[in-house]
Protein backbone atom coordinates (compact mmCIF):
# COMPACT_ATOMS: atom_id res chain seq x y z
CA UNK A 1 0.00 0.00 0.00
CA UNK A 2 2.88 2.42 0.82
CA UNK A 3 4.36 1.83 -2.60
CA UNK A 4 0.99 2.54 -4.25
CA UNK A 5 0.63 5.83 -2.32
CA UNK A 6 4.17 6.77 -3.37
CA UNK A 7 3.39 6.11 -7.02
CA UNK A 8 0.15 8.04 -6.73
CA UNK A 9 1.98 11.03 -5.26
CA UNK A 10 4.49 10.98 -8.08
CA UNK A 11 1.69 10.87 -10.63
CA UNK A 12 -0.10 13.77 -8.93
CA UNK A 13 3.06 15.88 -8.83
CA UNK A 14 3.65 15.07 -12.47
CA UNK A 15 0.15 16.16 -13.42
CA UNK A 16 0.52 19.40 -11.46
CA UNK A 17 3.80 20.12 -13.14
CA UNK A 18 2.33 19.46 -16.52
CA UNK A 19 -0.68 21.62 -15.63
CA UNK A 20 1.51 24.49 -14.50
CA UNK A 21 3.59 24.26 -17.62
CA UNK A 22 0.41 24.39 -19.70
CA UNK A 23 -0.92 27.45 -17.83
CA UNK A 24 2.34 29.31 -18.21
CA UNK A 25 2.41 28.44 -21.88
CA UNK A 26 -1.12 29.82 -22.36
CA UNK A 27 -0.62 33.07 -20.43
CA UNK A 28 2.95 33.91 -21.50
CA UNK A 29 3.14 33.06 -25.20
CA UNK A 30 5.84 35.68 -25.80
CA UNK A 31 8.38 33.68 -23.73
CA UNK A 32 11.27 32.13 -25.56
CA UNK A 33 10.69 28.81 -27.38
CA UNK A 34 13.52 27.19 -25.40
CA UNK A 35 11.42 27.30 -22.18
CA UNK A 36 8.64 25.31 -23.87
CA UNK A 37 11.10 22.75 -25.18
CA UNK A 38 12.67 22.33 -21.75
CA UNK A 39 9.21 21.90 -20.19
CA UNK A 40 8.28 19.20 -22.70
CA UNK A 41 11.59 17.42 -22.14
CA UNK A 42 11.05 17.41 -18.38
CA UNK A 43 7.50 16.12 -18.85
CA UNK A 44 8.67 13.33 -21.18
CA UNK A 45 11.44 12.35 -18.77
CA UNK A 46 8.98 12.20 -15.87
CA UNK A 47 6.58 10.05 -17.87
CA UNK A 48 9.39 7.65 -18.80
CA UNK A 49 10.43 7.36 -15.16
CA UNK A 50 6.85 6.71 -14.09
CA UNK A 51 6.48 3.98 -16.71
CA UNK A 52 9.73 2.33 -15.59
CA UNK A 53 8.61 2.53 -11.97
CA UNK A 54 5.25 1.00 -12.84
CA UNK A 55 6.99 -1.90 -14.61
CA UNK A 56 9.26 -2.46 -11.60
CA UNK A 57 6.26 -2.56 -9.28
CA UNK A 58 4.52 -5.09 -11.54
CA UNK A 59 7.59 -7.37 -11.54
CA UNK A 60 7.93 -7.05 -7.77
CA UNK A 61 4.27 -8.00 -7.25
CA UNK A 62 4.74 -11.09 -9.44
CA UNK A 63 7.84 -12.15 -7.48
CA UNK A 64 6.06 -11.64 -4.14
CA UNK A 65 3.09 -13.73 -5.32
CA UNK A 66 5.46 -16.52 -6.43
CA UNK A 67 7.26 -16.42 -3.08
CA UNK A 68 3.97 -16.61 -1.18
CA UNK A 69 2.95 -19.65 -3.25
CA UNK A 70 6.25 -21.37 -2.49
CA UNK A 71 5.97 -20.66 1.21
CA UNK A 72 2.47 -22.18 1.28
CA UNK A 73 3.88 -25.39 -0.22
CA UNK A 74 6.71 -25.74 2.28
CA UNK A 75 5.87 -28.33 4.94
CA UNK A 76 8.36 -28.55 7.75
CA UNK A 77 8.13 -31.99 9.35
CA UNK A 78 7.94 -31.94 13.13
CA UNK A 79 10.29 -34.19 15.16
CA UNK A 80 9.79 -37.97 15.05
CA UNK A 81 8.48 -37.99 18.62
CA UNK A 82 5.37 -36.22 17.27
CA UNK A 83 4.21 -39.33 15.43
CA UNK A 84 2.56 -42.23 17.22
CA UNK A 85 1.55 -45.70 16.15
CA UNK A 86 -2.18 -46.28 15.67
CA UNK A 87 -3.86 -47.89 18.65
CA UNK A 88 -4.94 -50.81 16.48
CA UNK A 89 -3.19 -52.29 13.46
CA UNK A 90 -4.55 -54.94 11.10
CA UNK A 91 -2.69 -56.66 8.28
CA UNK A 92 -4.74 -58.70 5.81
CA UNK A 93 -7.56 -58.44 8.40
CA UNK A 94 -5.37 -60.12 11.03
CA UNK A 95 -4.91 -58.05 14.18
CA UNK A 96 -1.41 -57.18 15.38
CA UNK A 97 -1.39 -57.79 19.20
CA UNK A 98 -0.02 -54.40 20.27
CA UNK A 99 -1.05 -55.01 23.88
CA UNK A 100 2.02 -57.25 24.01
CA UNK A 101 4.85 -54.81 24.74
CA UNK A 102 7.38 -56.88 22.79
CA UNK A 103 5.16 -56.76 19.71
CA UNK A 104 4.58 -53.04 20.17
CA UNK A 105 8.30 -52.43 20.57
CA UNK A 106 9.15 -54.34 17.41
CA UNK A 107 6.57 -52.42 15.41
CA UNK A 108 7.61 -49.11 16.95
CA UNK A 109 11.23 -49.70 15.94
CA UNK A 110 10.36 -50.31 12.29
CA UNK A 111 7.94 -47.37 12.39
CA UNK A 112 10.59 -44.91 13.59
CA UNK A 113 13.24 -46.23 11.20
CA UNK A 114 10.88 -45.78 8.26
CA UNK A 115 9.81 -42.28 9.33
CA UNK A 116 13.46 -41.24 9.69
CA UNK A 117 14.21 -42.27 6.10
CA UNK A 118 12.20 -39.51 4.46
CA UNK A 119 13.68 -39.99 0.98
CA UNK A 120 12.78 -43.68 0.99
CA UNK A 121 9.17 -43.06 2.01
CA UNK A 122 8.78 -40.39 -0.66
CA UNK A 123 10.06 -42.88 -3.23
CA UNK A 124 7.55 -45.45 -1.93
CA UNK A 125 4.78 -42.91 -2.50
CA UNK A 126 5.97 -41.99 -5.99
CA UNK A 127 6.49 -45.59 -7.15
CA UNK A 128 3.26 -46.82 -5.58
CA UNK A 129 1.40 -44.48 -7.93
CA UNK A 130 3.00 -46.39 -10.80
CA UNK A 131 2.75 -50.02 -9.68
CA UNK A 132 -0.04 -50.31 -7.09
CA UNK A 133 -2.99 -49.88 -9.50
CA UNK A 134 -2.14 -53.10 -11.36
CA UNK A 135 -1.41 -55.04 -8.15
CA UNK A 136 -4.66 -53.79 -6.59
CA UNK A 137 -6.57 -54.84 -9.68
CA UNK A 138 -5.11 -58.35 -9.67
CA UNK A 139 -5.55 -59.01 -5.93
CA UNK A 140 -9.17 -57.94 -6.23
CA UNK A 141 -9.75 -60.16 -9.27
CA UNK A 142 -8.17 -63.14 -7.51
CA UNK A 143 -10.01 -62.55 -4.22
CA UNK A 144 -6.86 -61.91 -2.18
CA UNK A 145 -6.33 -59.22 0.52
CA UNK A 146 -5.43 -55.75 -0.77
CA UNK A 147 -2.73 -55.48 1.91
CA UNK A 148 -0.55 -57.95 -0.01
CA UNK A 149 0.59 -55.02 -2.16
CA UNK A 150 2.67 -53.76 0.78
CA UNK A 151 4.74 -56.93 0.65
CA UNK A 152 6.26 -55.61 -2.60
CA UNK A 153 7.32 -52.46 -0.73
CA UNK A 154 9.22 -54.49 1.85
CA UNK A 155 10.70 -56.84 -0.74
CA UNK A 156 12.10 -54.31 -3.21
CA UNK A 157 10.79 -50.79 -2.46
CA UNK A 158 9.02 -51.28 -5.82
CA UNK A 159 12.29 -51.27 -7.77
CA UNK A 160 11.75 -53.50 -10.82
CA UNK A 161 15.51 -54.03 -11.30
CA UNK A 162 16.23 -54.96 -7.66
CA UNK A 163 18.65 -57.83 -7.00
CA UNK A 164 19.40 -59.07 -3.47
CA UNK A 165 22.77 -60.44 -2.27
CA UNK A 166 21.20 -63.93 -2.34
CA UNK A 167 20.11 -63.59 -5.98
CA UNK A 168 16.42 -62.80 -5.45
CA UNK A 169 15.31 -60.53 -8.28
CA UNK A 170 12.60 -58.15 -9.45
CA UNK A 171 9.86 -56.29 -7.62
CA UNK A 172 8.68 -59.50 -5.93
CA UNK A 173 12.21 -60.80 -5.24
CA UNK A 174 11.88 -64.35 -6.48
CA UNK A 175 14.83 -66.70 -6.08
CA UNK A 176 15.51 -68.70 -9.28
CA UNK A 177 13.95 -71.98 -8.15
CA UNK A 178 10.70 -70.42 -6.90
CA UNK A 179 10.49 -68.20 -9.98
CA UNK A 180 10.76 -71.21 -12.26
CA UNK A 181 8.16 -73.06 -10.18
CA UNK A 182 5.70 -70.24 -10.85
CA UNK A 183 6.32 -69.94 -14.58
CA UNK A 184 9.19 -67.48 -14.83
CA UNK A 185 11.77 -68.63 -17.36
CA UNK A 186 15.42 -67.93 -16.73
CA UNK A 187 18.43 -68.48 -18.97
CA UNK A 188 21.30 -66.58 -20.56
CA UNK A 189 19.01 -64.35 -22.65
CA UNK A 190 15.91 -63.94 -20.49
CA UNK A 191 14.86 -63.77 -16.83
CA UNK A 192 11.14 -63.31 -16.36
CA UNK A 193 11.49 -62.53 -12.66
CA UNK A 194 12.11 -58.99 -13.95
CA UNK A 195 8.83 -59.01 -15.87
CA UNK A 196 6.58 -57.09 -13.46
CA UNK A 197 3.37 -58.56 -14.86
CA UNK A 198 4.47 -62.17 -14.88
CA UNK A 199 6.16 -61.86 -11.48
CA UNK A 200 3.00 -60.34 -9.99
CA UNK A 201 0.96 -63.30 -11.17
CA UNK A 202 3.55 -65.67 -9.71
CA UNK A 203 3.71 -63.83 -6.37
CA UNK A 204 -0.05 -63.87 -5.89
CA UNK A 205 -0.27 -67.55 -6.82
CA UNK A 206 2.56 -68.37 -4.40
CA UNK A 207 1.00 -66.37 -1.54
CA UNK A 208 -2.38 -68.00 -2.14
CA UNK A 209 -0.74 -71.43 -1.96
CA UNK A 210 1.06 -70.51 1.28
CA UNK A 211 -2.16 -69.25 2.86
CA UNK A 212 -3.96 -72.45 1.93
CA UNK A 213 -1.29 -74.37 3.83
CA UNK A 214 -0.76 -72.17 6.90
CA UNK A 215 -4.29 -70.68 7.22
CA UNK A 216 -2.77 -67.36 8.28
CA UNK A 217 -1.64 -64.43 6.14
CA UNK A 218 1.10 -63.42 8.55
CA UNK A 219 2.51 -66.96 8.40
CA UNK A 220 2.04 -67.05 4.62
CA UNK A 221 4.03 -63.83 4.23
CA UNK A 222 6.69 -65.08 6.66
CA UNK A 223 6.99 -68.24 4.53
CA UNK A 224 7.29 -66.09 1.40
CA UNK A 225 10.37 -64.55 3.03
CA UNK A 226 11.98 -67.52 4.80
CA UNK A 227 10.60 -70.36 2.71
CA UNK A 228 7.77 -72.69 3.60
CA UNK A 229 10.12 -75.47 4.71
CA UNK A 230 11.71 -73.26 7.37
CA UNK A 231 8.35 -72.06 8.69
CA UNK A 232 6.99 -75.63 8.80
CA UNK A 233 10.05 -76.74 10.75
CA UNK A 234 9.75 -73.94 13.31
CA UNK A 235 6.02 -74.48 13.81
CA UNK A 236 6.63 -78.16 14.47
CA UNK A 237 9.53 -77.46 16.83
CA UNK A 238 7.94 -74.59 18.80
CA UNK A 239 4.35 -75.87 18.80
CA UNK A 240 2.74 -72.57 17.86
CA UNK A 241 1.18 -71.19 14.68
CA UNK A 242 1.20 -67.59 15.85
CA UNK A 243 3.73 -65.63 13.81
CA UNK A 244 4.28 -63.08 16.58
CA UNK A 245 5.47 -65.76 19.00
CA UNK A 246 7.61 -67.83 16.65
CA UNK A 247 11.39 -67.69 16.88
CA UNK A 248 12.42 -67.13 13.25
CA UNK A 249 15.45 -65.74 11.39
CA UNK A 250 15.90 -62.06 12.28
CA UNK A 251 15.04 -60.90 8.75
CA UNK A 252 11.76 -62.82 8.88
CA UNK A 253 10.98 -61.63 12.41
CA UNK A 254 11.20 -58.03 11.17
CA UNK A 255 9.47 -58.78 7.88
CA UNK A 256 5.81 -58.61 8.92
CA UNK A 257 6.43 -55.50 11.02
CA UNK A 258 7.99 -53.76 8.01
CA UNK A 259 4.99 -54.66 5.86
CA UNK A 260 2.64 -53.34 8.56
CA UNK A 261 4.61 -50.08 8.78
CA UNK A 262 4.47 -49.62 5.00
CA UNK A 263 0.70 -49.97 5.24
CA UNK A 264 0.43 -47.54 8.18
CA UNK A 265 2.44 -44.81 6.45
CA UNK A 266 1.24 -45.20 2.87
CA UNK A 267 -2.42 -45.40 3.91
CA UNK A 268 -2.20 -41.79 5.15
CA UNK A 269 1.25 -40.30 4.42
CA UNK A 270 0.26 -36.70 5.21
CA UNK A 271 -0.58 -37.76 8.76
CA UNK A 272 3.10 -38.58 9.16
CA UNK A 273 4.48 -35.46 7.51
CA UNK A 274 4.93 -36.66 3.94
CA UNK A 275 3.46 -34.29 1.35
CA UNK A 276 3.59 -34.50 -2.43
CA UNK A 277 1.80 -32.53 -5.12
CA UNK A 278 -0.03 -34.51 -7.80
CA UNK A 279 2.61 -33.58 -10.40
CA UNK A 280 5.37 -35.05 -8.21
CA UNK A 281 4.11 -38.63 -8.36
CA UNK A 282 5.54 -40.93 -11.01
CA UNK A 283 3.31 -41.63 -13.98
CA UNK A 284 1.13 -44.75 -13.72
CA UNK A 285 2.38 -47.78 -15.61
CA UNK A 286 0.82 -47.60 -19.06
CA UNK A 287 1.91 -50.28 -21.48
CA UNK A 288 0.37 -52.39 -24.20
CA UNK A 289 1.35 -56.02 -23.71
CA UNK A 290 1.52 -58.28 -26.74
CA UNK A 291 2.41 -61.95 -27.14
CA UNK A 292 4.62 -62.96 -30.04
CA UNK A 293 6.04 -66.21 -31.38
CA UNK A 294 9.45 -66.04 -33.05
CA UNK A 295 11.28 -68.58 -35.16
CA UNK A 296 14.43 -66.45 -35.06
CA UNK A 297 15.67 -63.48 -32.98
CA UNK A 298 13.97 -60.11 -33.47
CA UNK A 299 16.15 -56.97 -33.04
CA UNK A 300 14.75 -54.61 -30.41
CA UNK A 301 16.17 -51.59 -32.26
CA UNK A 302 14.02 -52.49 -35.30
CA UNK A 303 10.91 -52.56 -33.10
CA UNK A 304 11.77 -49.16 -31.59
CA UNK A 305 12.21 -47.52 -35.00
CA UNK A 306 9.02 -49.06 -36.36
CA UNK A 307 6.79 -47.78 -33.55
CA UNK A 308 8.45 -44.36 -33.23
CA UNK A 309 10.15 -45.07 -29.92
CA UNK A 310 13.72 -45.50 -28.66
CA UNK A 311 15.77 -48.64 -28.09
CA UNK A 312 16.37 -47.50 -24.49
CA UNK A 313 12.64 -47.13 -23.81
CA UNK A 314 11.81 -50.62 -25.10
CA UNK A 315 14.67 -52.19 -23.11
CA UNK A 316 13.59 -50.47 -19.89
CA UNK A 317 10.00 -51.62 -20.37
CA UNK A 318 11.23 -55.19 -20.85
CA UNK A 319 13.88 -55.73 -18.19
CA UNK A 320 13.45 -59.49 -18.55
CA UNK A 321 15.15 -59.36 -21.97
CA UNK A 322 18.91 -59.33 -21.56
CA UNK A 323 20.17 -59.01 -25.14
CA UNK A 324 19.80 -56.70 -28.13
CA UNK A 325 17.41 -59.14 -29.73
CA UNK A 326 14.36 -61.06 -28.54
CA UNK A 327 15.27 -64.76 -28.75
CA UNK A 328 13.28 -67.34 -30.68
CA UNK A 329 10.25 -68.66 -28.81
CA UNK A 330 6.99 -67.36 -27.37
CA UNK A 331 7.32 -64.09 -25.46
CA UNK A 332 5.32 -61.27 -23.91
CA UNK A 333 6.51 -57.84 -24.98
CA UNK A 334 5.65 -54.56 -23.27
CA UNK A 335 5.15 -51.60 -25.62
CA UNK A 336 4.43 -47.89 -25.02
CA UNK A 337 0.73 -47.09 -24.86
CA UNK A 338 -0.83 -46.52 -28.27
CA UNK A 339 1.86 -48.30 -30.31
CA UNK A 340 0.59 -51.88 -30.60
CA UNK A 341 -1.10 -51.30 -33.98
CA UNK A 342 2.15 -49.99 -35.47
CA UNK A 343 3.99 -52.90 -33.92
CA UNK A 344 1.70 -55.50 -35.52
CA UNK A 345 2.03 -53.81 -38.90
CA UNK A 346 5.81 -53.97 -38.57
CA UNK A 347 5.80 -57.51 -37.14
CA UNK A 348 3.63 -58.98 -39.88
CA UNK A 349 5.82 -57.39 -42.56
CA UNK A 350 8.94 -58.65 -40.79
CA UNK A 351 7.58 -62.21 -40.65
CA UNK A 352 6.67 -62.14 -44.35
CA UNK A 353 10.20 -61.00 -45.13
CA UNK A 354 11.51 -64.10 -43.38
CA UNK A 355 9.39 -66.34 -45.59
CA UNK A 356 11.06 -65.04 -48.74
CA UNK A 357 14.58 -65.54 -47.47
Amino acid sequence: MKMERFVGSILLIGLLLIGCATDRSANRRPEKMIVQVESREKSDTLEERLKALDQSISILRSEVADLENRLRNIHARPPLTTYKLPQEVYLCEERVPLEDRNVWENLDREFLLALANEAQVLLWMKRAKRYFPYIEKRVKETGLPDDLKYLAITESSLRPFAISPTGASGIWQFIPSTGEKYGMRRNRTIDERFDFFKATEGALAYLKSLYEEFKSWTLAMAAYNAGENRVRKEIELQKTKNYFYLDLPMETERYIYKIAVAKIILSDPERFGFHLEVKEFYDPLQVERVQIELTQPLPIADIARAIGSYYKEIREMNLHLFEETIPAGVHFLNLPAGTSDRFWTFFNTWKKGLEYK
